[in-house]
This record gives C-alpha cells, structure tokens and sequence, in this order.
C-alpha cells in the first residue's frame, strides 16, 4: 500500500499527540503527590514546552512566540519567570550583541531530561516484548521521522 506524503504527515501527528500526553502527565500528574521531582510542580505543561523548544533551538524570544503563535511580550512573560525559577537564563549572542540567545541552565537542562526519561519509562514494558527485528524497524523508524523533521526544519530558516 502506497501513502501520500499527506498521509504520512498526518500518522506523524498521530504519534506525537501520545507523546506529548505523556510528558504532559509528568508535569500535571492527577495527584500533587504523584510528582515525580519537586522542581516539576514549579512547571507548567506550557513552560516545559517552551523548555523543550529552547533545548530544541528556538533561542531567541521571538522565536518562541512565533513558533507558539503568541505576542512576544507575553512569551517575554514566560521566558522571565523560566529564569527566575533558574530554568533557562539569557547569553549576548555570539555574533550580534544587539540579540540575546536563550539557553537552559544545568537546572533545566536536567528537568528537561528528568521529564523525558520519566515519560519514556511507560514504553519500556512495551519495547521489551517486540523481536530483535522489531526494535530495528521501530529503530529505523525513529530514524526517518527524525530526518523528516531535520528536514523540515532546515527548510523553514
């Protein structure tokens, strides 16, 4: 069976919205005391996103809220209370000084991380009951969806 590259963007979409789910759960668990760190109540699904974009990045405020489609005064919000709880500070840029890059600190670097793993430990029991070609195949996959979104992003610039 033959899909239209419309019809593969769309079954990327549906991976993606499980995966952010579950991020989001680690962030928002039903119980306050299901939290999986202390620092993770000081965050809220929309911060952690603007965390991921920076690691990802996005490295300027600008760049956020026109990724997120929200004003730049209120990215520049968010950005502010990311640095005053230590999460992300802000660089002169390298090549112009008239631009501040973002960055996460060790502090968000590690939350970011600490989310990550904690969401990709639900999928574990999963991937430990696929065949040694399975895992290649899921492997492979993993592989072309992350060329496709490189590519997607190096066309946007």
């Amino acid at each position: 069976m033959k899909l239209k590259p419309l019809e593969l963007a769309l079954k990327l979409y549906e991976i993606a919205g499980p995966i952010f789910v579950s991020l989001k759960e680690e962030v928002n668990p039903a119980s306050h005391k299901a939290r999986s760190h202390p620092d993770v109540k000081e965050l809220t699904f929309t911060q952690l996103r603007i965390l991921l974009a920076i690691e990802y990045g996005k490295d300027r405020v600008g760049k956020l809220a026109q990724s997120a489609r929200v004003a730049q005064p209120a990215m520049s919000k968010i950005v502010d209370h990311l640095i005053r709880l230590g999460f992300a500070r802000r660089d002169p840029h390298p090549a112009d000084r008239r631009k501040i890059k973002l960055s996460l600190t060790p502090k968000g670097a590690a939350m970011t991380e600490r989310v990550r793993l904690k969401a990709a430990e639900k999928y574990v029991g999963a991937i430990n009951t696929l065949s040694s070609s399975d895992r290649k195949k899921l492997l492979d996959g993993i592989t072309v969806i992350f060329d496709v979104i490189e590519k997607t992003r190096r066309d946007a610039k």
